[in-house]
């Protein structure tokens, strides 16, 4: 595509820090009241020990007191029919 390329380390410590903020975003505290709460999921296909499977991205989207919508957490499993939040 015409790029320099990107070297294994600079793709390591990006990924790091992507890992971290989401870590940071996925453990913050919720203020305020939340009335509504929608879970939902999407299958994407992953690569897991060499082979090729679907896996569940399940998001939960509330809406604060206020009426600000905002995606309060996520996760992956195996299946939708099992809520991996704690």
């Amino acid at each position: 595509m015409g790029g320099t390329g990107v070297s294994k380390c600079q793709v390591s410590r990006l990924c790091q820090e992507i890992d971290e903020r989401v870590g940071a975003f996925l453990d913050r505290p919720l203020e305020g009241e939340w009335p509504y709460l929608w879970i939902d999921a999407t299958h994407v296909k992953v690569r897991q020990d060499g082979r090729i499977i679907s896996v569940a991205v399940i998001v939960a989207v509330g809406v604060n007191s206020d009426g600000r919508r905002e995606v309060v957490g996520m996760d992956v499993g195996p299946s939708e029919d099992r809520v991996p939040f704690r």
